[in-house]
């Protein structure tokens, strides 16, 4: 009788611990025909806004020889959320199994927390029949937050944007270099034209006005009609008025340059006259002068050129 209820007492305590083993394994941790397979679920973020996306990534451990696939990986399976991409990967994990990493992109457009729901890992063979099944129920949940304060009722004016701060410490440097270089250039232009300036004083005027006229006189003898030469005349005693005495003379008229002549008391005055009315009268009076005549204008003009050269030109008041 003794040895009966001990026999009694032993089986019920093999029963006892295999329900409490049971109690202790997950609900995965037996499947027919399957060994044991290994399910890791984690979530990134825990945390986030109305409309976030967040990296969902179901790692399944198993034997060799079995192919792995999610059930229950749907939108209407989903809610509420949104299944928005998906990628399968897998690698051998040691010498008997292979892990199969399940990589979820999912949103999430309600607040509160939610958990993630339930799917199933179905196991098949090569052939594509299923060899088991296994449904899991992730403990990992994510809290998602609203934009704005739940108590708010009334929309905020909107605010006017905030104007940057001006760095005036970095700027000041620009600003310096910007003046510095403006006052250099402005010292360079000023330079050239004293340069410039100092170069056209340096040429005599008298020499170029005579090398013209030599050089017309050439022309001359070699056949230049004469009204072209009082033409040609005309313009380098206009010149040589205008670099000497420092007049407008070129854009001038005859009598806006007698003007000016008269009022700087040149000497040679009436001839320089005489030369630039007779060069109006062929220009404008249709006068024909002879080649004669024209060697006679251009023997005056070398005069009194040559003249002005022995006394400096006189000051512009």
């Amino acid at each position: 009788m003794n040895a009966r209820c001990n026999i009694l007492a032993a089986g019920w305590v093999k029963r006892l611990l295999w329900l409490l083993l049971l109690a202790i394994l997950p609900p995965f941790a037996v499947v027919e025909g399957v060994q044991q397979p290994m399910v890791k679920v984690t979530v990134m973020p825990d945390t986030l806004l109305v409309g976030d996306r967040i990296q969902c990534t179901i790692a399944v451990q198993h034997e060799k020889g079995v192919a792995v696939s999610l059930e229950g990986i749907d939108a209407v399976a989903l809610k509420p959320f949104e299944l928005l991409s998906s990628r399968h990967s897998s690698s051998v994990a040691a010498s008997t199994s292979v892990e199969d990493l399940f990589e979820l992109e999912l949103a999430l457009f309600v607040s509160g927390k939610q958990s993630l729901p339930p799917f199933s890992v179905v196991f098949r063979e090569a052939s594509g029949g299923v060899r088991g099944r296994v449904s899991y129920k992730p403990s990992a949940s994510v809290v998602v937050r609203e934009l704005t304060d739940a108590s708010m009722r009334d929309i905020r004016p909107i605010k006017p944007p905030l104007s940057p701060p001006i760095p005036y410490l970095l700027l000041m440097p620009l600003l310096l270099g910007a003046f510095g270089v403006g006052l250099l250039v402005l010292l360079l232009i000023y330079f050239l034209k004293r340069t410039v300036r100092s170069s056209a004083e340096r040429v005599d005027s008298s020499q170029v006005a005579q090398r013209k006229l030599r050089k017309l006189g050439s022309s001359l003898s070699a056949g230049m009609p004469p009204h072209e030469c009082y033409e040609e005349l005309s313009n380098i005693m206009r010149s040589f008025l205008e670099t000497h005495y420092r007049i407008s003379a070129l854009e001038a008229v005859t009598q806006e340059i007698e003007r000016d002549l008269k009022k700087l008391g040149v000497a040679g005055f009436e001839s320089i006259m005489n030369l630039l009315k007779q060069a109006d009268l062929v220009k404008f009076a249709d006068s024909r002068p002879d080649v004669e005549e024209s060697r006679q204008s251009l023997n005056k003009a070398t005069e009194v050129i040559r003249s002005t050269r022995k006394s400096p030109p006189p000051s512009v008041e």
